[in-house]
């Protein structure tokens, strides 16, 4: 018997799964220009060079909390591609640009001093927003189905749409359409032509979103977590707000995590998983629905 058609995504939403606390994590990202066909595994499959994959693999392997993601925003091919090395984190994040003529000049490129925040390798480094939609339709179709209309609309905003890219997997298939904001990498989900929009210029002023907010990606789940209850119990929506101070486990599935508002109040926030009582399918190539879990507040206190 042949399985009933089916959108993760809207599977999700339907059931009222919350998205903080889900944001995939790393503070230093390289986006490689591929406008060529990604399949479900972009980069492994991709025709990049053997020399080229075994250095971006290196950099990976030996570069805690390092992701690669690529991005296009053209079909055609250019006589060039674009590298953007971003280091995602709370205070002064940065992305660093180059344009480089073969994806083999990937080799002359010392990425760890560019991501280290010692050389630009001669790339352009920029604090400005730098958008990113995933629209991996072969690794899921909602990201094709949520995501394309996504990327359209915003790509066709004259303000933005020149910061606006395609991603590949960005993770959480089923929170489509997924918005990213570097250099922060604030992971938003869930995101409509109309949120989309308020998310970006609500970046641009240095606030964050809070309903459609995954979290930061240079924290870990946890701690994401923390901060989106610490930001909604005191109305703290600034980039700039909330500092997060440290944190460490409180029990086998439990966390603790502390913010430092602007102002130097202190807020301590336990959180822990539990298990959702409704089953989906985590993505839409899940054969069998399981129980997802989620991030609860066990307590909140300031000083």
């Amino acid at each position: 018997m042949s399985q009933i058609p089916f959108f993760c995504s809207e599977l999700s939403r339907d059931s009222g799964e919350q998205v903080f606390g889900t944001a995939s994590t790393g503070e230093t990202w390289l986006l490689v220009e591929y406008p060529f066909a990604w399949g479900a595994r972009a980069f492994e499959s991709s025709a990049l060079a053997p020399a080229v994959k075994a250095r971006v693999n290196e950099f990976l392997t030996t570069t805690p909390r390092s992701r690669l993601l690529f991005v296009k925003q053209h079909p055609d091919c250019r006589e060039d591609f674009r590298l953007f090395v971003v280091r995602a984190r709370e205070q002064q994040p940065f992305v660093v640009e180059l344009r480089l003529r073969d994806y083999k000049d990937l080799l002359d490129v010392d990425v760890r001093a560019v991501a280290a925040g010692d050389s630009t390798e001669g790339g352009t480094l920029s604090r400005d927003p730098l958008l990113l939609v995933c629209t991996h339709g072969k690794r899921d179709k909602c990201c094709a189905k949520f995501g394309n209309l996504l990327y359209k609309h915003l790509r066709g905003r004259a303000r933005e749409g020149e910061r606006v890219w395609q991603s590949s997997h960005v993770g959480g298939d089923r929170f489509a359409a997924n918005l990213v904001c570097f250099p922060h990498g604030l992971f938003y989900a869930r995101v409509t032509e109309e949120a989309g929009a308020r998310i970006v210029e609500e970046y641009e002023r240095g606030r964050i979103v809070l309903e459609h907010f995954r979290g930061r990606s240079c924290l870990a789940r946890p701690y994401q977590a923390a901060e989106y209850f610490v930001r909604a119990e005191a109305g703290l929506l600034a980039l700039d707000d909330l500092r997060f101070a440290g944190g460490g486990r409180a029990g086998d599935s439990a966390w603790r995590a502390r913010f430092v508002a602007a102002g130097g109040r202190v807020y301590e926030a336990r959180v822990s998983t539990r298990v959702s009582e409704f089953r989906t399918f985590i993505t839409c190539q899940s054969r069998e629905p399981s129980s997802p879990s989620y991030f609860a507040l066990d307590a909140l206190s300031k000083r």
